[in-house]
């Protein structure tokens, strides 16, 4: 690498670039098919490039933007059973609004977690950053079990309990709807990491209650920059209504406002309005329609897998396969080498596929063949 002291021609500099791209795996390029990444929509990008420089936690100057950015949040609410008065903001990912998830649970007297192994490793991680007592709750099926969380709950007393619309190991949903009556009943609240399954659960699954048609969920994690087809970095963080988000708005007397909402200082414009952007370019039909064909597609891989002498770890119900493999290590290398990018199950031994909307037909096809030269296990 060349020193920074050193300057470089522009021509040096890109090609520089260029050549560590080259060493890496992109959309359009490769078959990227175990991250939870994919190709933004051109018209998200546009917009992401209009408001990239601005600074939208400046609520007085910025205020027409920040209006949008809350109206983003309720339609992304209103997937998942908001009435309407949900309020919130767009973060950097899943992890962030996790962690301000948890966060206003403390600053709202919850100072204990629950949570099964197939939350993801941001439900820990943000225990650990605000100093909560974590509880693991047992898993029937890769799904919390209620009677375990009675159980826990009577012993450890109430606490913010974290389901998951979409694990990230293995595609399944927690029982969102019975885990939520048995919070209720031990004065605890609800949590929904819907980071991925967020934009696909609630058009698969309409008839279930997987958000805040359950009175005791107070947040809900959905993210843009995975089905929203938004570029990175894009999460989103919905909660019940102003009156719970309050402890996310902090003192800031140099800004005009006197204040900035979120974990963060300066947050780009570019992800929000890009977010606003893709709901309404997208609407309920588009997304639906997205869902539907992610669907598909995972249930074909699922198929395919089996009928090449493989099991998966759960039935998906949201775009995420785990392909039983006991040396998934070796797994892995062996599709590197075929130009196909997979990541592990992470809690049980195995390959996760991701069914983002750049992965295709002949993707899957692609998939299956690499698959085909592994020995089954």
């Amino acid at each position: 690498m060349t020193s920074w002291r050193l300057k470089m021609q522009l021509n040096e500099i890109m090609e520089e670039l260029q050549k560590v791209l080259s060493e890496v795996p992109v959309h359009g390029r490769d078959l990227l098919i175990g991250s939870m990444t994919t190709t933004p929509h051109p018209l998200a990008k546009q917009v992401f490039e209009m408001f990239q420089n601005l600074n939208i936690n400046d609520e007085e100057l910025y205020a027409p933007l920040r209006a949008l950015e809350r109206e983003a949040v309720r339609e992304l609410g209103s997937l998942l059973g908001c009435n309407g008065s949900c309020d919130g903001y767009i973060t950097t990912g899943g992890s962030e609004s996790n962690l301000a998830a948890l966060y206003l649970a403390r600053e709202h007297g919850f100072n204990t977690v629950y949570f099964s192994r197939t939350a993801h490793h941001s439900v820990t991680k943000a225990a650990h950053i605000l100093g909560l007592r974590a509880v693991e709750v047992k898993d029937e099926g890769f799904k919390m079990s209620a009677s375990s969380l009675r159980e826990l709950c009577s012993s450890h007393g109430p606490g913010v309990v974290v389901v998951t619309v979409g694990t990230t190991s293995v595609g399944t949903i927690d029982p969102v709807e019975e885990i939520s009556e048995v919070a209720e009943g031990c004065s605890s609240v609800v949590h929904v990491d819907a980071a991925l399954g967020g934009l696909v659960a609630p058009f698969i699954y309409p008839q279930r209650r997987l958000g805040f048609q359950n009175s005791s969920v107070v947040s809900v994690t959905v993210d843009p920059h995975k089905l929203g087809l938004v570029p990175i970095p894009a999460g989103g963080l919905v909660v019940r209504d102003e009156e719970w988000f309050s402890p996310l708005k902090f003192e800031a007397a140099y800004y005009p406002a006197g204040y900035q909402v979120g974990l963060l200082g300066t947050r780009s414009a570019g992800p929000p309005l890009a977010t606003w952007a893709m709901l309404k370019y997208m609407g309920v039909e588009g997304y639906s329609r997205q869902a539907r064909e992610l669907m598909k597609r995972t249930g074909d891989l699922v198929l395919g897998v089996k009928s090449i002498g493989f099991s998966v770890a759960a039935e998906p119900e949201v775009p995420v396969v785990c392909v039983s493999y006991d040396n998934d290590v070796e797994a892995l290398r062996y599709l590197k080498s075929k130009g196909v990018y997979a990541y592990r199950c992470g809690i049980v031994s195995g390959l996760r596929f991701v069914i983002m909307p750049h992965v295709t037909d002949s993707a899957i096809s692609r998939v299956l063949a690499a698959l085909r030269e592994l020995p089954p296990t």
